[in-house]
């Protein structure tokens, strides 16, 4: 055996360094884009449906305050008649108060459910992100300086070119190369 080693491949090593770099990329926006996935849903049943049905709430409540003093001076203004106009937008107003309120309730309870469900599986993205953010490119950078040494090496001691097969003349042309 020469003391010489035979480089013939520091394109196949710089290939999968590029690949390396955009799986890197790649990884990092696919981490980047789940825990900002996570954070929109969290701010938008925190923020977004909280304030939407807390100001519904109010609103609805509003309007059962207006339906049943409605009914109240209809009442005092007029006794004997039947007021079910009135009666029946108290009832609507009510379901629809309580329809608020249990809402309010369902969102509670998704928003604790959902933290109890996230916060794990974007533990368990930690050590990927570490991977991705800190191991890969020191790797890609080491990959680096061996291709550099690689190709210093190969320039310092050439490797013989191997024997070429040998031409051969098209015969239909009736001659030699």
């Amino acid at each position: 055996m020469s003391d010489q080693a035979r480089i013939s491949s520091i394109d196949a090593l710089e290939a999968f360094r590029a690949d390396l770099l955009n799986y890197v990329e790649k990884a990092r926006v696919a981490l980047e884009d789940a825990e900002g996935e996570v954070r929109r849903t969290r701010t938008w049943l925190d923020v977004d449906r909280t304030n939407y049905w807390n100001a519904q709430l109010k609103k609805r409540t509003k309007k059962l305050e207006q339906a049943e003093a409605e009914l109240y001076n209809v009442t005092l203004t007029s006794p004997r008649k039947s007021h079910a106009f009135q009666k029946m937008a108290v009832l609507k107003a009510k379901r629809m108060l309580e329809e608020a309120e249990a809402k309010v309730l369902v969102l509670k309870h998704w928003r604790q459910r959902f933290d109890n469900r996230a916060t794990p599986l974007l533990r368990q993205l930690d050590p990927m992100f570490f991977l991705v953010s800190r191991k890969l490119p020191q790797g890609i950078h080491a990959l680096g300086e061996s291709i550099q040494a690689l190709q210093a090496y190969a320039e310092k001691f050439p490797t013989t070119p191997r024997s070429t097969p040998p031409v051969v003349s098209n015969p239909e042309e009736g001659g030699t190369p």
